[in-house]
This record gives structure tokens, C-alpha cells and sequence, in this order.
């Protein structure tokens, strides 16, 4: 290598560590959009720029600034989002305060918060839930209004009654259509006897001081009597909530003075008092006397409830498991009486009581297995009452469903066994305890589906309705017909060995009409649990859909065919519920003195009596006439046996007459084409009340004060009323009759 390319390879060594400096580029102050992008110098004197004149394009210095970075995109688009969200926001609460105007709590957008809803814990956007479809009423003999929501039997027959009242435009006297019924008896007061009734012995003097009092209890061999009976009807077709063997050996344990005292137990008491409503409910009215005091067979051991209902006033502060059994059975007892408000407040005190023993908590494994399935059964025991009282009037349920609950109890072989009952087991993995299971999980399924439509936002309008609004009563109809496949999966869990065998391969649980099998040879308990888990399927499924039935806007002509086929399945239901409570009540004496049977009968017959008031001509039109006919046999048998059945007889009878009038006349429309609304009212309601008055007066109970109306309350001169007839029927309500007679000591000897 010569001497010049070393002397290179040392320059180009040298300018290796020679740093470079680069020149700094010029940071342009602002460009426009389009300069950005294309990089090049922005003339950013002028608007538009130079660039971009010459070019053609629209200059972002002259409108707002766009993004043309990632960051910048991510930044707009976070601002158009929380943008739209607070204009959505904006939106739902202008529509939800127009829905609640005449709610005091409601705060409307836009507003400032009034001092009661800021102490009421709202804040400024936050609306509550609007109630709609509900009646306000004061029957006769109450001086007090009651409230009643869209699921009762009684808002169903308000609107009944004024659809009727508008079209037909006559109007009705009501004393003329309030026979005699049981609610003229009172609970509480003190009975009468005579010399010539049964001796009647009390089981602890301290009940009664009063030397003009004469208490109405029962003697060791009848109290046995009629406690065996709960162990095959109510402990077996209710809830198992008793362990038989512990309550046999504490009801053996308070005998004292050689047997002839007991000591207080309100837990026996009102066991006594179920069993004693019951059975004399299955004797005929002449044979009943004789522990009735003169009384209702509704009323039938209203003493030993009253006693139990003062034992259990001292427990109040410190509740066991056998206060709440207690709190449970005495809403049976009172339901089956018809004292449905008093029903309903027994049901929140066993719901406070379930939440402060602790029972809405899984019970720990540490507790042994029958006591862990008991405190299961119990919590559930409180949830289907719970939602026995909610669905039936109407009112919002008291147990939370959005909290966690406890497993549902075992009906295991090994679980049945250890219940304190002896049971044979009835089929492959089906115990005596599968029945509560599956009755249980049934509620489950409608109490989800009634929380899904009476939750739904309608967007309705201040005092409107969903009966007002075709969308929104279509809008209820799809809610109801996404549950209506859960519900029939319910009756596919069903085992076999619970269901019904029917005539010509029927199905259970459908309503294709066909009649049951009655097997001879199996125990009364079992049948009875078979007949009245369906029976109570068709019940629920009826309560369900009835809320769609419209009578809002249908001027003559009456509508042919319902809008929705969910709306047949109400009638279906209901019709098969007839079919089956008339062949039982005729071929068995299974349900004979269930009070709930008739209950169910009533609801579903009234049910149907709207349904082709409003629908007289349909493919079930027949089926429904027939249906109805069954339910009069049904209250004939009932009837017999305690008078509020009775009086359900004469009433129904009563409506069918008006019923076959108003299908001829629909009828003679059809084949004519001319419609005469008027001379239709005559037909339905001429002298109707009149009938039925000459029948009951002879029991010397006429009344002539009607429903009264104050604000959105029924009105008696303005409404047929049909309601004061299903309030002597189905709701017991005096005032006075809570409360026992002042002058009667209730101590009790400890």
C-alpha cells in the first residue's frame, strides 16, 4: 500500500470521530389539515393558505379544527362518546319524568330538587318506578280504602264492570247486587254458647278470667283429632316446614296436671286452628255446630288462633324458627278465611322474621343436615308466600330478588328420611318432599315472568295504562311470550311420578281437555299433591296472561277474535283448571274443604266470565260456556259445606243467564248486521240485582251501603258491580272485626 492511501485511510479514520451537526428543521407554529398531510410548508398568514388555493382544497384554518393525527382521532372520538352518552342520558330521564309527574319524589331534568326529594336520597337525575293499573277502593262495611295492583282478581273485575257501565251506558243500583256473604262474621269477637252445645273445655284458665266470657277451645281428644289431619294434607300438600317427630314430642311435653291442662303454645294453637278450618269445611252446614258456635266454617278455630296470636306478640323481639312457622301458617289460616289484608301483613312479619334469623344466608356445613334443610325449606316457604300474596293482590313482594338466595332444599331418599316424617318413596329419586321442590321452582318461573312485565318501562303517559296504549300491550305480550317456553320446560322437569295420568295418552300440565285418571290405590296424600300441583300451574298461568285482556276502546261491534295468541292461553288455562277441580270434586273427596280450591275456581270462573263478555265469539266460545257451567256444580258442592260458596253459586248463576243473552245477541248481530247497544244493557243487567237479592234475603243480611268513591276510587251508582259481588265472595274486610272485645282478659299463664 503506497503512501497516499494511507494517508486517505488515516482522513477517513480522522472524520470518523468528527461529530455531525445536523441542521434544525424548521417547526412550523401551525399548518393547516392538508399541508399536514402532504408535509409541506404551511403559509399560515392567510386564510386559506397559499397552498391550498392554489391547489383547490378546503383549508382547516377557515372551520374548526379537525384531526388528522391517531391521537388527535382518539381524543375527538372520546368526546363525541361521553357527548352522545349524556345526550341519551338526558333523553331517558325527560321521558321517565314525563311518565311520573304525579310522583312526589320524581325530579324533573332541568329542575331544581325539591328539599323532599333530596331527604328522600334522589339524586337530581333518578326517577322511581311508575305504578299503573291499580284500584282504590272502599268496600262496604269499611270506612277504609284499600289498594289493590293490576294482577288481582279485583282490578280485573273494576275494568270489567266499568267496560260494561260505558258501553251498554246503564248503571246498576249496588245494594241490589251484595248478597249475603261470610264477611258479616267476625274473627276476633267473643263467642256465644248454649246449654245445649258440646262441653268445651280450656286448656289453661288465665285465657279467660272474664266470668261472662265463654271461650271456645277444645278438649285433649279433640285437639289430637284434628292435629292428625295436618300431617296429611298441610304438611304433606303445603310446605314441610314442621319436623313431625319434634312437634309430637313437644305437643306431648306441655300436658300437664294429669292431662287435663296444656301449657301455652302458639305453634300448636294455630296447627289447631288450620286443621279445625279444614275439616269442618268437609262437613255439611247441619253438622258443623257443634264447635262453630253459630259461625262460618271460615272462622272455624279462630279462638286458638286469636290465642296463638297473642302468645306470639311476646316473641317479637326475640323470633325462633318456630315463630316464623307460626307467622307462615297463620297466613294459610287466613287466606283460606278470606282475609287477604290480614294475610298479606302475616306474610311481611314472616319475611322480617326469615331476614332476622339469618335464613336468607346458605345455612354453613358446619350444621347438621337436617337442620340446614329445614332453615331451606323455611326461606322458601317465605318466598312462595311471599309471592302467593304479591301475584294475588297486586302489591309489590317484600323479598329482594337481587340478592343471592340459599340452595333449594334436598328431596333426596337420604334427606326424606331425616325429616321427621315417615313417607314411602313414591318413585325413582322422588321423595314425599319432591312435591314442595318443584311447586317451589314453579313459582319461581311465573314470579320471573310477572317481574319482567310489571317492570318493563311502557313509556306511558301520567294516568295512563298499558290497556290505553295497543304498543304497550303488545310490548307486554312479547314479554310474556320469551317466558312462556320456560314455563313448559318447568313441566318437562316434572317427574312422573308427580304427574297426572290422563284418559287416551293426554299430556299433563296441557290443556288439550282431556279427563284424569283417578288411581285407586295410592295414598290420599299423593293424589292430593298430583292434583293440586297442576291445578296450581293452571292457576298461575291464568294470573299471568289475564293482565293482557283489554277492555279499553272496544265499542260495538265486540271484537271476534283476541289480538294475541297469548291472551287464549288465559282462557285455555282457565278452562282446564274448570275441568279438572269439577272431576275431582265429583269423584274424589281429595279436594273437599280446600279452601284454596274454590279460591282457584273463583278466580278462574270470573276470569272467563270477562274473557267472553269481551270475546263473545271465539273457537273457545263453547268451551268457555261449558267451562263456567262446571264451575256452578263446583261452588254447589263448596257450597254445602260453608256459605261464601254458596253465595259464589247463586252469583255465577246469576251471570250465566247474562252471559247467554249477550252471545245471542252477538249472534243476532252477526246474521242481521245492526247493533243495539241498549237494548243489550236491558238484557244483561234487567232485574239482575233483584234475583239475587230474593235469594239471599232470607239469611236477614241484605246491605244496602255500597262501594263508596272518593278521587280514583269505585263508585257504586256508577260501576255494575260485579266488584262489590267478588268483594262478599273473596274479601273479607271489617274494621272492627281485628280486634277482640275490650272487656276480655288475654293474659296468659307462662
Amino acid at each position: 500500500m503506497d503512501s497516499q492511501s494511507r494517508a486517505s485511510q488515516r482522513r477517513g479514520s480522522e472524520n470518523q470521530h468528527i461529530p455531525l451537526h445536523r441542521r434544525k428543521r424548521v417547526q412550523v407554529a401551525r399548518a393547516c389539515g392538508s399541508c399536514r398531510v402532504r408535509r409541506i410548508r404551511c403559509d399560515d398568514s392567510q386564510t386559506p393558505c397559499s397552498n391550498c388555493v392554489r391547489s383547490g382544497s378546503e383549508c382547516s384554518n377557515s372551520r374548526a379544527p379537525t384531526a388528522f393525527t391517531l391521537a388527535q382521532a382518539n381524543q375527538e372520538i372520546a368526546s363525541l362518546k361521553q357527548k352522545v352518552q349524556e345526550l341519551e342520558t338526558e333523553l331517558k330521564h325527560r321521558c321517565n319524568c314525563n311518565g311520573d309527574r304525579d310522583s312526589d319524589s320524581a325530579v324533573h331534568i332541568g329542575s331544581t330538587p325539591t328539599p323532599t326529594a333530596l331527604a328522600s336520597g334522589f339524586a337530581e337525575n333518578t326517577t322511581a318506578e311508575q305504578y299503573w293499573g291499580g284500584v282504590h277502593f272502599r268496600p262496604a262495611r269499611s270506612h277504609n280504602s284499600l289498594w289493590l295492583g293490576p294482577s288481582s282478581l279485583y282490578s280485573y273485575i273494576q275494568r270489567l264492570s266499568g267496560f260494561l257501565s260505558l258501553n251498554f251506558n246503564h248503571e246498576q243500583p249496588a245494594h241490589q247486587l251484595l248478597p249475603i256473604s261470610a264477611s258479616d262474621n267476625r274473627l276476633l269477637d267473643r263467642p256465644v254458647t248454649g246449654p245445649d252445645q258440646s262441653p268445651i273445655h280450656p286448656p289453661f284458665p288465665s285465657t279467660c278470667t272474664s266470668p261472662s266470657s265463654s271461650c271456645v277451645y277444645l278438649t285433649p281428644l279433640q285437639e289430637d283429632f284434628f292435629i292428625n289431619h295436618f300431617w296429611q294434607t298441610f304438611h304433606v300438600s303445603l310446605f314441610p316446614i314442621l319436623d313431625e317427630a319434634h312437634f309430637k314430642k313437644h305437643y306431648q311435653s306441655l300436658w300437664i296436671a294429669g292431662g287435663k291442662e296444656r301449657k301455652p303454645s302458639a305453634l300448636v294453637d294455630i296447627v289447631v286452628a288450620m286443621c279445625m278450618q279444614y275439616h269442618i269445611s268437609t262437613l255439611p252446614l247441619d253438622s258443623q255446630t257443634g264447635l262453630l258456635d253459630g259461625k262460618d266454617a271460615l272462622v272455624a278455630g279462630r279462638w286458638h288462633y286469636w290465642r296463638g296470636q297473642t302468645l306470639l306478640t311476646y316473641e317479637l323481639e326475640s323470633p325462633t324458627l318456630s315463630t316464623l312457622q307460626c307467622h307462615l301458617l297463620c297466613a294459610v289460616y287466613l287466606c283460606g278465611g278470606s282475609f287477604h289484608n290480614m294475610m298479606d301483613s302475616s306474610v311481611s312479619l314472616a319475611v322480617r322474621t326469615a331476614y332476622i334469623l339469618g335464613l336468607h344466608v346458605d345455612p354453613p356445613p358446619s350444621m347438621s343436615t337436617p337442620d340446614r334443610e329445614m332453615r331451606r325449606r323455611l326461606w322458601w316457604a317465605v318466598y312462595l308466600m311471599d309471592s302467593k300474596a304479591g301475584m294475588k293482590l297486586g302489591r309489590p313482594f317484600m323479598l329482594s330478588d337481587s340478592h343471592a338466595t340459599p340452595a333449594l332444599p334436598s328431596d333426596t331418599f337420604s334427606t326424606a328420611s331425616t325429616s321427621g316424617s315417615t313417607f314411602v318413596p313414591i318413585g325413582e329419586n322422588t321423595t314425599w318432599l319432591s312435591f314442595n321442590l318443584h311447586q317451589t321452582k314453579l313459582y319461581m318461573r311465573i314470579r320471573a315472568a310477572y317481574n319482567a312485565f310489571f317492570n318493563k318501562d311502557f313509556q306511558l303517559q301520567p294516568g295512563q295504562t298499558i290497556w290505553d296504549n295497543p304498543c304497550a300491550l303488545q310490548s307486554g305480550a312479547e314479554v310474556l311470550a320469551q317466558h312462556t317456553q320456560l314455563i313448559q320446560a318447568w313441566t318437562d322437569s316434572v317427574p312422573d311420578a308427580l304427574k297426572l295420568t290422563r284418559q287416551n295418552n293426554g299430556t299433563p300440565f296441557s290443556t288439550d281437555g282431556t279427563r284424569l285418571v283417578i288411581e285407586q290405590f295410592i295414598p290420599p296424600w299423593l293424589q292430593r299433591q298430583r292434583i293440586l300441583l297442576e291445578l296450581t300451574y293452571h292457576h298461575l298461568n291464568t294470573n299471568l296472561y289475564r293482565p293482557l285482556i283489554s277492555f279499553t276502546n272496544h265499542q260495538p261491534p265486540l271484537p271476534n277474535l283476541p289480538t294475541d295468541p297469548i291472551i287464549t292461553r288465559c282462557a285455555t288455562h282457565a278452562i282446564a283448571l274448570s275441568k279438572l277441580t269439577h272431576q275431582i270434586i265429583t269423584e274424589t273427596t281429595i279436594l273437599s274443604g280446600w279452601h284454596e280450591s274454590f279460591h282457584t275456581q273463583w278466580n278462574a270462573t270470573i276470569t272467563l266470565i270477562g274473557y267472553i263478555t269481551i270475546y263473545p265469539s271465539t273457537p273457545l266460545t263453547s268451551e268457555i260456556r261449558n267451562a263456567i257451567d262446571l264451575a256452578v256444580a263446583v261452588f254447589e258442592h263448596f257450597g254445602a259445606k260453608f256459605p261464601a260458596a254458596a253465595n259464589a253459586m247463586r252469583i255465577v248463576r246469576g251471570l250465566c243467564g247474562k252471559v247467554d243473552e249477550i252471545l245471542a245477541q252477538h249472534r243476532s248481530w252477526t246474521q242481521t248486521g245492526s247493533w243495539d247497544g241498549s237494548s243489550r244493557a236491558a238484557i244483561l243487567w234487567e232485574d239482575s240485582g233483584s234475583s239475587v237479592h230474593q235469594e239471599t234475603s232470607s239469611y236477614g243480611n241484605s246491605v244496602s251501603q255500597p262501594p263508596v268513591v272518593d278521587g280514583n276510587e269505585i263508585s257504586g251508582p256508577s260501576e255494575l258491580d260485579l266488584l262489590g259481588l267478588a268483594l262478599d265472595v273473596d274479601f273479607w274486610n271489617e274494621v272492627y272485626m281485628l280486634w277482640p272485645e275490650t272487656d276480655l282478659d288475654m293474659t296468659c299463664s307462662s
